[in-house]
């Protein structure tokens, strides 16, 4: 009985040990108009459109994630056009001021009023991360964005939280600790 209890208890402290508390994130980019790679017409119906882009954005306002700072990023997206409806779906390298990267992919899909637009001036979307290099190795985590537009660009603003793998925060605790002797 002791035995069972004692293992109970070992794999209690296991998984406990590899859950990591979700660290809340936020930012905003300014991009430029982005860059129309390719288009097409889809041929079903007048008005229906299928886009290619890629755009490189600022942050404004860096997302902070283990003691980094978001400098930029890049996204290659797909996006879908028709009258009544309008959706987009890509994938973002983003840049942090130490040099490493993360990665996320993105969506959004609106209903538009069939009225002919070459803008939808206001989205709501969701976003996860899918990796991350250096620091940033093994990070999960999702959150939500909005975005608006003109002719010039757009500002995202993302909003989420993150994780970090056990391994690697315990391993960040350390190299805090040896630089802060403060740190325990």
């Amino acid at each position: 009985m002791k035995l069972h209890i004692v293992s109970t208890v070992g794999l209690a402290l296991l998984f406990a040990s590899a859950v990591v508390a979700q660290t809340k994130v936020a930012g905003e980019m300014k991009c430029p108009k982005p860059e129309v790679v390719g288009t097409a017409e889809a041929g079903d119906q007048a008005g229906h459109r299928l886009t290619l882009e890629k755009n490189t954005c600022p942050w404004s306002t860096p997302m902070e994630m283990v003691g980094e700072k978001s400098t930029d990023g890049t996204y290659v997206a797909f996006s879908e056009n028709s009258p009544t409806r309008a959706s987009t779906r890509g994938t973002y390298v983003g840049n942090m001021d130490n040099g490493d990267k993360f990665y996320l992919s993105f969506d959004w899909a609106v209903v538009k009023d069939g009225k002919p637009k070459s803008l939808i001036e206001h989205v709501k979307g969701t976003w996860v991360f899918t990796g991350g290099t250096g620091k940033l190795k093994g990070i999960r985590g999702k959150g939500t964005y909005t975005a608006t537009e003109d002719e010039n660009g757009g500002v995202v603003n993302m909003e989420g939280e993150y994780a970090m793998p056990a391994a690697r925060a315990s391993e960040d605790d350390g190299q805090q600790a040896e630089r802060d002797p403060r740190v325990n």
